[in-house]
């Protein structure tokens, strides 16, 4: 059993380990005056980075997370697009005229990571396709399908259902309508007054007008990275618009079990009615640094803030998970929320 002090300190080690081998790595192969045959650095480069690394990775993180070998070849695709990028002009042509066992090593390589891929892709969709069976809708089944298949969830599968959801919100969700209230079920919106589509439309226009600014002037330095900028600048408007959809049409329900908190795609709970200890209102809330620590904030400024009686897991912002104590959000209509939320407690 791995103590929790080895294991708090096996992701920096590894991280540390990681960009000291690939800073290495990059500055001898660029600077050591073998003139332009750099044939067995440049092995030696992805030798390291197809298989030291991702070896690392399995025996300072998988192993003592009883991870599967599935979880290491994952770290093959940013490890080969980082070779890529380290090795010089000559060491990429190398790849093309590489030698017969090389060549059939990454052919292995690819068919292990293409086959995992593929079992993995095929265990999302048989999961989502039940949940569409058991009448959830298709933003749930997916976000289900996820937490179901990782026992301990991960930034990289964080980063695909935000992807994907985001997708679903700002593409295929223009039929659906706001659920009418069912018996027993009370919703509550959170997107009328709190100005988010015109947030959404300023900050759009910021981030259009910084983005062009910032790829002229990165472009003088380096295409590829001027590009990079671009498209994660593209990214962040994307998002942003996707959350204005998901808030238009999901409120926070209120079933007799629990409150069903989908804020957005900021904030996902199911929160039962004996884990809250209190429903606080205000016209606004300020938390300190060290109370957003332990609550989930819905970027936003909050006017209810629910107290837990004990520490809970949500997922918060690109659906990360997070320990919170507290939750704050934003609603149209506040006092209402807390006197039904009590009131269902009783």
């Amino acid at each position: 059993m791995t103590s929790r002090k080895s294991a708090n300190w096996a992701v920096p080690l590894f991280i540390g380990c990681m960009c000291l081998m690939m800073l290495s790595d990059s500055y001898v192969v660029r600077s050591t005056p073998f003139g332009s045959d750099q044939k067995w650095l440049s092995y030696a480069l992805l030798f390291d980075f197809v298989l030291v690394i991702p070896f690392m990775y399995w025996l300072l993180i998988a192993r003592k997370k009883e991870r599967g070998w599935l979880k290491v070849l994952q770290v093959l695709i940013p490890c080969i697009l980082l070779a890529w990028f380290a090795l010089p002009a000559s060491g990429r042509d190398l790849l093309q005229h590489a030698p017969l066992p090389l060549k059939m090593l990454i052919a292995a390589l690819e068919a292990a990571l293409i086959g995992a891929e593929a079992k993995l892709v095929y265990g999302l969709a048989k999961r989502f396709r039940e949940g569409l069976r058991t009448g959830g809708d298709p933003a749930e089944a997916l976000r289900l399908s996820f937490n179901q298949r990782m026992k301990q969830t991960s930034i990289f599968s964080s980063l695909v259902v935000n992807d994907l959801l985001a997708a679903y919100y700002l593409f295929f969700s223009w039929k659906r309508k706001v659920k009418p209230e069912q018996p027993g079920i009370a919703a509550f919106s959170y997107h009328r007054k709190s100005g988010q589509t015109v947030m959404a439309a300023v900050f759009t226009h910021v981030i259009a007008i910084e983005a062009f600014g910032v790829h002229v002037l990165v472009m003088r330095w380096s295409e590829i990275a001027a590009w990079v900028l671009t498209a994660a600048d593209l990214w962040l408007i994307f998002i942003l618009w996707a959350d204005c959809r998901a808030s238009a049409i999901q409120p926070i329900e209120m079933h007799p079990d629990g409150l069903r908190i989908r804020y957005g795609m900021r904030i996902q709970a199911d929160i039962p009615y004996r884990w809250i200890a209190a429903v606080d209102t205000a016209l606004e809330f300020h938390p300190s640094k060290a109370e957003s620590k332990h609550s989930v904030l819905p970027m936003v400024t909050p006017n209810v803030k629910i107290t837990l009686t004990e520490t809970t897991t949500v997922q918060g912002l690109l659906f990360m998970p997070k320990q919170v104590e507290s939750i704050y959000l934003a609603l149209d209509e506040p006092a209402a929320f807390a006197h039904a939320v009590k009131k269902m407690q009783y």
